[in-house]
């Protein structure tokens, strides 16, 4: 009968193996097939209640068949998990080597390498330096007032100029207007002149004023030679040190260029073109520059779970090229994912999702505790956190295509801790950041606008892809500055870098053993020894630990075993048929392996079975006698039994032969055979044909009239040998209750022969008594009849009589008593007067 079962949804499943989904019930084996609409449906095979008898065998091969189907391909069972553990992913963020870490810096939108910005790794730490040192430039400032009224020397040198021969020049007014909002770091005296002879006598001395405090610049004398900075170079001198320079100082500052004429002629005169100040400044700039580092981790299983289509219930949805898309355009569709299972000892994390119209399409999840029912279906968004073991999804299109639905494990997160040291000073904030990429996609964006620690977590699943795959993570920083041009130092420190969520399952595998396969046996055959343990193997249990049971559908028909690692299969006496056994073989973690096969017992016709008889059975010729024949055939009922002797004759109604020999001989061999339709079986009967002896009492005489107590009175017994063989040495044995009385023995008694014994009995005490006499009592004479050996006599006895002689018998006793008495005392004195003296000691 085929019953069909719509499957349950709300339930959970166990995954189809090798195609079919099999349910283990009691007296049921189902299968998963499709119908016509191509939903899985379950039907059960219900076993039958009443089959004629004539059938029994066929239906039983049948449904042993069936089983046997039911458990093909199905050895391996399931395995179990031995333990589970967290695995770091990303072993690298330990940080402890830079030999596993990419570094790289550039200046923004070149290629060129960074002036400022570098990473390193040092102490377990990847620092992002940014040094940026004052950026100085050199400013000049020329005067723009002569107080000596000297026309030409005022401005930038431009080849014209005042000269003297005596009278000094002065400038002051520099011009630093568009210079005063700069720091200043340096200052230099410029001044462009020229002295076109030698100065044999006369001096030339430069001088400055700085608020009524005079310096000395230069002074020249004794020059041989012309001194020309004007016409290719400018002379300077550094006034840094000479005071605490603001730019008002500087502005005012007063510069006195003298020829000193010392003689009645002057030797030359003194050529001014301009005289100024350089100032070297902190001079603003802006810049932009990026350092980075990255790490490749290889080798490890991600946590990442990709959800197949192909595994669920469409309804107006299809597989298409980009995923999920309804069939119809516009028409609304779902579909529906088998249970989903987390791997032991996980969650699944978040679910990832994409939709070409996120408009068009819904996402729902329901969720189940193990081993419950499971909730509504309630919607989620791309990169939702779900935290659940147990999920089925649903997905509902009405114009859109699902690309693809992934999950994660344990909400997979990337954790970076670190801080931001140094200075922001001249740092654009707005524009500095830093950013984390996993996987070539940017996961994180922090701006670089504050100084202290801080500690990031990003969840990364979405960016993750499953199966053993590359982990690449990449973190990156920009520099952006903006200064007025002093030094400073920003530095991006990170302590840390690590992913959770990574894990391992080690399972524990089941058994794998050879094939045993179908067994063939004939009925009441030998047994077989099938190497077993030795073709087993397991992960983790040495083969000679695993321990196996046995399951036999007839446990009349065939005995399962094992002996020093073998399986001993053994066919049960008299039984044919077709049975299974089903091995199971367990690891030390319960895992098994296991195969049903089958067992085939052809039938034999089994010859009957006649007990043996004993070695030699002792008869009377001419008397007969009954033997026990013990016999059975269990495949036969009408059997026949026959002997080769006609004075011995069988009984099957009682199972019984009567043996009548004619005649007394020493051995006599009787062949008795038992056949069925197909076999005889011949057992030998040998018979003792003997003459016996037949003893019984033929007379128990009493010879007293009035028996009494204490009286000796004669008891008589005759003894007949009535049988055809003589009796000697034939004991009587006489007996009164408990007592024994006497016992007799008549030597010697023919055949026919009648013989006397007598036993004197003397009665202790009156009343009731019997008499007991018994023949034989050792069975020492062979006797055809030994049941009458005994025979029991009850007498009277009477009170004894009173008498004279015994009250003098008892004087005579007292009298012997003391006589008796007066000796020993008499012969004790005698030894004592008449005995040696004591032996002194000396």
């Amino acid at each position: 009968m085929l019953t069909p079962t719509p499957p349950q949804p709300s339930k959970v499943v166990a995954r189809n193996e090798c195609g079919i989904s099999i349910i283990r019930l009691a007296n049921i084996c189902s299968k998963c097939v499709e119908n016509r609409d191509n939903q899985p449906y379950f039907f059960s095979i219900s076993p039958p209640r009443q089959f004629m008898r004539s059938i029994m065998k066929r239906v039983q091969i049948t449904v042993i068949l069936v089983l046997l189907l039911c458990s093909l391909a199905m050895n391996a069972v399931a395995r179990s998990v031995h333990s589970t553990s967290d695995v770091d992913i990303f072993p690298q963020g330990a940080i402890d080597s830079d030999d596993s870490w990419y570094f790289d810096d550039r200046i923004t939108f070149t290629s060129e390498q960074a002036d400022y910005t570098n990473s390193m790794l040092a102490d377990n730490r990847i620092t992002f330096e940014h040094l940026r040192p004052a950026n100085l430039e050199t400013v000049q400032a020329w005067s723009q007032t002569s107080p000596s009224e000297s026309s030409f020397v005022n401005g930038a040198p431009d080849g014209s100029y005042s000269f003297t021969k005596g009278p000094v020049i002065e400038v002051t007014d520099f011009d630093i207007d568009e210079f005063t909002g700069y720091e200043i770091i340096e200052v230099k005296i410029l001044v462009a002149f020229h002295i076109p002879g030698s100065l044999l006598q006369d001096q030339v001395r430069f001088t400055m004023n700085d608020g009524g405090v005079y310096s000395e610049l230069v002074t020249y004398v004794n020059t041989q030679n012309p001194i020309d900075y004007m016409n290719e170079t400018t002379w300077s001198k550094d006034i840094t040190s000479e005071a605490a320079w603001t730019w008002s100082k500087l502005s005012n500052l007063i510069v006195t260029l003298d020829y000193v004429s010392l003689g009645n002629t002057d030797d030359t005169q003194l050529d001014i073109d301009a005289v100024g100040l350089a100032v070297i400044v902190e001079y603003p700039w802006y810049g932009t520059e990026w350092a980075s580092v990255e790490s490749i981790s290889t080798g490890f299983e991600m946590p990442i779970f990709d959800v197949n289509f192909a595994d669920g219930y469409l309804d107006g949805l299809e597989i298409s090229s980009c995923g999920l898309t309804p069939i119809n355009e516009g028409v609304e569709g779902s579909w529906i994912s088998e249970v989903l299972v987390s791997e032991p000892g996980q969650n699944f994390g978040r679910i990832h999702f994409d939709a070409s119209n996120s408009n068009g399409a819904t996402v729902e999840i329901s969720s189940s505790i193990t081993g419950g029912d499971f909730s509504e279906f309630t919607a989620v968004e791309n990169n939702q956190k779900i935290d659940d073991e147990l999920i089925i999804i649903r997905v509902t299109i009405t114009d859109s295509c699902v690309d693809k639905i992934r999950l994660d494990y344990n909400d997979p997160s990337l954790s970076i801790n670190g801080r931001v040291f140094g200075s922001l000073d001249g740092l654009a904030t707005q524009y500095s950041r830093w950013k984390v990429f996993v996987n070539e996609q940017e996961a994180a964006y922090q701006l670089i606008d504050e100084i202290g620690n801080f500690n990031l977590l990003i969840s990364i699943g979405q960016y993750l892809e499953s199966g053993v795959s590359e982990l690449t993570i990449k973190i990156q920083s920009w520099f952006n500055w903006d200064s007025n041009g002093s030094a400073s130092s920003t530095l991006l420190e990170i302590n840390s870098v690590q992913v959770t969520g990574g894990f391992t399952v080690e399972w524990d595998e089941d058994p794998v053993c050879q094939t045993i396969g179908p067994q063939y046996f004939t009925e009441d055959g030998t047994g077989i020894l099938i190497p077993f343990l030795d073709r087993c193997i397991d992960d983790r249990t040495d083969s000679s630990n695993l321990s196996v049971s046995f399951t036999t559908s007839q446990n009349s028909l065939i005995n399962a075993s094992m002996v020093q690692g073998d399986i001993r299969l053994v066919v049960l006496p008299d039984q044919h048929g077709v049975a299974t056994v089903t091995v199971n073989a367990y690891d030390e973690a319960g895992n098994y392996w296991s195969e049903t096969f089958i067992v085939y017992v052809e039938k034999v016709d089994d010859a009957p079975v006649v007990a043996e008889f004993p070695s030699i059975i002792p008869v009377e010729a001419g008397v007969p006698t009954t033997i026990i024949l013990s016999y059975y055939d269990i495949d036969s009922t009408g059997l026949t039994v026959t002997t080769d002797k006609s004075w011995a004759l069988v009984d099957l109604s009682t199972s019984t032969i009567t043996v009548t020999p004619p005649e007394t001989m020493s051995a006599v061999p009787v062949v008795v055979s038992v056949c069925d339709q197909t076999t005889c079986v011949n057992q030998t009967l040998v018979l003792e044909v003997i003459s016996l002896a037949e003893l019984s009492i033929e007379e128990l005489l009493i010879d007293a009239s009035e028996p009494r107590e204490g009286d000796v009175i004669p008891v008589r017994i005759y003894v007949r040998n009535s049988g055809n063989s003589e009796a000697s040495l034939v004991s009587v044995r006489c007996q009164s209750g408990a007592n024994l009385v006497a016992i007799k023995s008549i030597p010697l008694l023919q055949p026919g022969e009648l013989g006397v014994v007598t036993c004197d009995w003397m009665p202790n005490e009156p009343g009731t008594q019997t008499i007991t006499v018994e023949l034989d009592r050792a069975n020492g004479i062979l006797e055809s009849n030994e049941a009458n050996n005994v025979q029991i006599t009850t007498v009277e006895i009477g009170a004894a009589l009173p008498d004279e002689s015994s009250s003098e018998a008892s004087i005579s006793t007292i009298t012997l008593w003391s006589i008796t008495v007066i000796a020993v005392v008499l012969l004790i004195t005698a030894f004592l007067l008449f005995a040696p003296k004591k032996i002194k000691k000396l």
